[in-house]
């Protein structure tokens, strides 16, 4: 304890000196009790002077306290709109966020086009979630032109993270010939690979089209 409460008073004296990145901390020390009692409102505030100052983390930990009425009234509106902060200056999970506020029309209004931005920026960011809504999106004509290529594109990538899903999904568009050139022998690997992680809807299509479970 008296290690935490030594990092705690660094933290303090740096924050004091202007370090937004010792605010922020700060800020997580009074979220979780470490090294001074727990206070969610002295959190927020520590949080919000890191925001302030321009801190990627105290701007993602302001909208995350917003966003659940952590230490502040909930503000679904706020949370969006330093999320959106946070995600302009890269940080992937606000970029999922702000994607779903457009998707959800949560905080923000309605708008699947910009969804779909996000979601692609987070995508991009390796976030295998937003690879797979991205392809969905793609599939659908959901906030973007519908292209077939495209989906199956973005439901490899998501497949070769390991995504049981984009795995059947991806072992499904090279059987069918959908958005790739056919290829079943490809297209099995794929499919296998779902198989091995349980995946059901996998098994039970190559029940149905006569394909050997392994």
């Amino acid at each position: 304890m008296s290690k935490e409460r030594d990092t705690a008073n660094a933290y303090r004296k740096q924050a004091n000196e202007g370090d937004p990145k010792a605010m922020n901390n700060l800020g997580v020390c009074y979220m979780r009790g470490h090294g001074v009692t727990e206070d969610h409102e002295m959190a927020f505030q520590w949080y919000l002077r890191a925001a302030s100052a321009d801190d990627l983390y105290g701007c993602f930990n302001v909208a995350e306290c917003y966003y659940r009425g952590d230490g502040v009234e909930q503000n679904m509106t706020l949370a969006f709109e330093w999320y959106l902060k946070a995600a302009l200056k890269g940080d992937m999970q606000s970029q999922v966020n702000v994607a779903n506020a457009y998707y959800l029309g949560s905080g923000v209004e309605q708008d699947h086009t910009k969804a779909f931005e996000w979601y692609r920026e987070a995508a991009f960011q390796g976030h295998v979630q937003s690879q797979k809504n991205v392809g969905a999106a793609y599939w659908n004509g959901d906030g973007v032109e519908r292209n077939l290529e495209e989906c199956a594109f973005w439901y490899e990538l998501a497949a070769n993270s390991g995504d049981a899903q984009a795995q059947f999904a991806t072992g499904w568009f090279h059987m069918t010939g959908t958005g790739v050139k056919e290829d079943k022998e490809t297209g099995l690997r794929w499919m296998r690979r779902a198989m091995t992680q349980g995946y059901r809807p996998a098994i039970d299509w190559c029940k149905e089209n006569g394909y050997r479970i392994v």
